[in-house]
């Protein structure tokens, strides 16, 4: 990825509501390994992401094939462990975000049993991602967002993914 001068590798994504059934194997803190190879609709992952010494992490929203938001900030050594492995640390820089709703950094959240798939941009706890559980997940990804009108024509229920890049 060239963004904010290259050199990224893309070691998890998440394709919300095209990917069913959600399992344990699609958390960022999961051991399985799935190649990740491009952003077309799906998941991957990439287990022991430390291995690639990187120094920092970023965190993308796609709509589509579109960059809807994009944050990033120090390596977290936990992102191979837990949920919270995926929180952006240290001197976090917005790269882009195009969300009408909210600016907020995205966090990712225990959300039921999703632990490691979901991420929120609002203090509330509300997500933008899916919510209930792994085998009955409804789609909330862009609530609290909201999708400029140059995106798509509705604010509710479009693709989003989301995807951890490292350097």
């Amino acid at each position: 990825m060239q963004t904010d001068g290259g050199g990224w590798s893309l070691a998890w994504k998440h394709s919300y509501w095209e990917v069913s059934p959600l399992t344990t194997d699609m958390y960022y803190h999961s051991d399985f390994f799935k190649p990740c190879t491009d952003l077309a609709s799906g998941w991957c992952n990439v287990p022991s992401k430390i291995r690639f010494q990187p120094e920092e992490m970023m965190i993308v929203a796609y709509h589509y094939s579109t960059t809807v938001y994009a944050y990033k900030g120090t390596f977290n050594r936990n992102l191979d462990h837990d949920w919270t492995g995926a929180t952006l640390l240290g001197n976090v820089r917005r790269i882009t975000d195009r969300c009408t709703q909210s600016t907020k950094v995205p966090i990712p959240k225990q959300e039921y049993d999703l632990t490691g798939m979901v991420f929120d941009k609002q203090a509330d706890g509300s997500t933008d991602t899916i919510q209930r559980t792994l085998s009955s997940p409804s789609s909330e990804r862009w609530e609290e967002c909201h999708l400029p009108s140059s995106i798509s024509s509705s604010k509710w229920n479009v693709q989003m993914t989301v995807a951890i890049y490292v350097r």
